[in-house]
């Protein structure tokens, strides 16, 4: 399985025929980083095995001249993974917080759990999921559309990473959807007046055992990342 890079962002991981089919379609060449597991850094691909693809003209002018490439801005898996773990961390230590700062740091705390969210969503790109990170965490903004939304993007992720497992076959434990179900049905009951109040510890320590969920999951992902 390989990563590539498009448009700044990291997509993948894709099998190395999809690579072939991007190169035909030139959509990525010559110069595009690529990376797999068993490579230290991030490479060009006329530098790397998945150079018998490129069109000849296109690899001798730049093979002649490129070199390897380190520290590029794309992340080996062990940064991920501690990158994962540090969100989880400062997500507990601002919700924590919150106690002190009368909620202000509680707002810190959501910001992380979107991120976590984000990169959850990240993850799992290899053409099949059924939204990107961007509009996952984005529409979660756009007021009304958002109350639709919250169920794609929470139990969305959970189905669609049990399909990524299954799918490649990875010896990661699948997630069950009513933990994120339950999630967003209490979202929107802490919208109905004086109800709000019984909800809303319930729905804060869903909302902690789910980001957990999504980092350990995370992690996962990456350590048996093909």
């Amino acid at each position: 399985m390989w990563y590539y890079s498009f448009q700044n962002q990291q997509v993948g991981p894709v099998e190395e025929e999809a690579i072939s089919g991007l190169v035909a379609e030139q959509k990525i060449n010559s110069a595009t980083l690529v990376w797999t597991q068993g490579m230290s850094n991030w490479q060009p691909i006329v530098s790397t095995t998945l150079a018998k693809y490129l069109p000849q003209a296109a690899i001798a002018p730049v093979a002649a001249v490129v070199q390897p490439v380190y520290g590029t801005p794309y992340k080996t898996p062990e940064m991920e993974i501690k990158e994962m773990n540090d969100l989880f961390l400062w997500f507990w230590i601002c919700l924590a917080a919150s106690i002190f700062t009368f909620g202000l740091s509680a707002i810190a705390s959501m910001v992380l759990f979107y991120i976590i969210l984000y990169r959850n969503w990240q993850l799992i790109q290899d053409g099949y999921a059924r939204t990107t990170p961007g509009k996952a965490v984005g529409f979660l903004f756009i007021p009304f559309f958002n109350l639709y939304w919250i169920f794609e993007a929470f139990p969305g992720l959970v189905r669609d990473t049990n399909a990524y497992i299954q799918r490649y076959n990875l010896p990661v434990k699948m997630q069950e959807t009513g933990l994120a179900s339950a999630f967003c049905i209490l979202t929107l009951l802490c919208l109905v007046p004086y109800l709000n109040f019984v909800v809303a510890i319930a729905l804060l320590v869903i909302q902690i055992i789910m980001a957990k969920n999504f980092r350990d999951s995370a992690v996962a992902l990456i350590q048996n990342r093909k």
